[in-house]
């Protein structure tokens, strides 16, 4: 499945490109960002990107969008919100190639990909807590939960909250890959295959001590059901949720990280605190990505990189403006995957790429990890397949 022979066999130069893009995905950070923006830039050179504007309907807004934001980032002496503007056109770009390029078999190749690698990154975040425990003088393997960031497991991707939020995307995947399953009877072992990551991962997440991920999920695998029309199994879920949440209700004390939660929502309001008061200075234009803790000191707010919110951090970078500047961009894929679900090609990628959405929305009630190399370039391109089934739609 991953032979060099086997991927020269199946797919094209160009769709070797997002097969690497996808591998680095599970490289730090650092790296993984460095991988996506050679390949940009070596498309960019043999004219790919180019191409890839050309053929996808409102791209260049896009560049305004990007454009807008460095300008804006320079103005205010924000350096790293100025890398971050050309990281954001890097990674825009390369997903617009990888509508170009995407196709069910290489869809379907990439998400098993991603599916196998997301144990070899669980496999190696339990190393990483056993490591932690043993910091702590803690000699057999038990479940215990750390409130500093240091002492919580992150895998490669440089924070639990990251981490949770991939997790996230992996139980997602895996759950479309079940949904998709005709026969469950004769494919048992496929789907236990499923189940069996879907649990590693889930595991995973309870020792990333990330409470605000739970909701999301369970968030994202409803409307997944609902939309892909399994009311029972959807009635079924809720159920489940519905007995954890009167579970915590009568035991809190079994609540991850319970003791420090009062003073996790009192930092999050003199952060929200602080955003608002600079969108109140700044509502245009913002200050660019990563205003947050550009601004932070000259409002004695607490220290960290964004804003922890979905609803406020990006009206805090990029202003109402700057926002508009992408909205038709939005709006011309929100009218693709209607058209997608419409023609009833694949409701189960339409719910699948619905799902996604759903939880970054609902786990960016309390943070901001979607603005992430890794969250945000998997988000995007999974929230990009619609072109799977281009030839459907043009």
């Amino acid at each position: 499945m991953f032979g060099i022979d086997y991927l020269k066999k199946h797919f094209t130069h160009n769709q070797r490109y997002i097969i690497v893009a996808i591998l680095s995905l599970f490289l730090p950070f650092y790296m993984c960002a460095t991988v996506i923006i050679f390949l940009t830039v070596r498309l960019l050179l043999k004219g790919e990107i180019q191409e890839a504007y050309r053929n996808t309907p409102k791209s260049q807004f896009i560049l305004y969008f990007s454009g807008l934001s460095l300008i804006v980032s320079l103005f205010y002496q924000n350096y790293y919100g100025a890398a971050c503007s050309i990281g954001i056109l890097a990674i825009l770009s390369f997903v617009l190639y990888y509508r170009q390029h995407i196709t069910p078999e290489l869809f379907e190749f990439i998400t098993n990909c991603i599916i196998v690698l997301s144990v070899f990154a669980a496999m190696y975040a339990l190393i990483e807590y056993i490591g932690i425990l043993n910091k702590f003088d803690i000699d057999q393997l038990e479940i215990r939960f750390f409130n500093k960031p240091q002492d919580r497991i992150n895998s490669v991707f440089f924070n639990a909250n990251y981490y949770a939020m991939m997790i996230e995307f992996f139980v997602c995947l895996t759950f479309y890959k079940i949904l998709k399953i005709e026969n469950i009877k004769k494919e048992w072992k496929k789907f236990a295959y499923y189940l069996c990551v879907i649990g590693i991962n889930l595991f995973m997440l309870l020792l990333t001590a990330c409470r605000t991920a739970w909701p999301a999920i369970a968030g994202g695998i409803m409307i997944m059901l609902i939309i892909d029309k399994r009311y029972k199994t959807c009635a079924f879920i809720f159920g489940g949720v519905l007995l954890v949440c009167l579970y915590f209700l009568f035991n809190p004390s079994q609540f991850p990280r319970v003791d420090n939660i009062v003073a996790y929502f009192m930092t999050r309001q003199n952060i929200w605190e602080v955003a608002i008061a600079n969108i109140k200075t700044h509502p245009l234009f913002g200050e660019g990505p990563m205003t947050y803790m550009h601004i932070y000191p000259l409002y004695h707010g607490h220290p960290t990189e964004h804003a922890h919110s979905i609803y406020l951090d990006p009206v805090l970078c990029f202003g109402i403006i700057g926002l508009l500047t992408i909205v038709p961009f939005i709006w011309s894929n929100i009218k693709r995957l209607y058209l997608l679900w419409k023609k009833k090609i694949d409701k189960t990628m339409v719910a699948l790429m619905i799902a996604f959405t759903v939880m970054i929305f609902i786990h960016g009630v309390l943070d901001y990890t979607i603005f992430f190399v890794q969250t945000g370039f998997l988000y995007l391109l999974i929230a990009s397949s619609f072109d799977v089934y281009k030839e459907s739609l043009d």
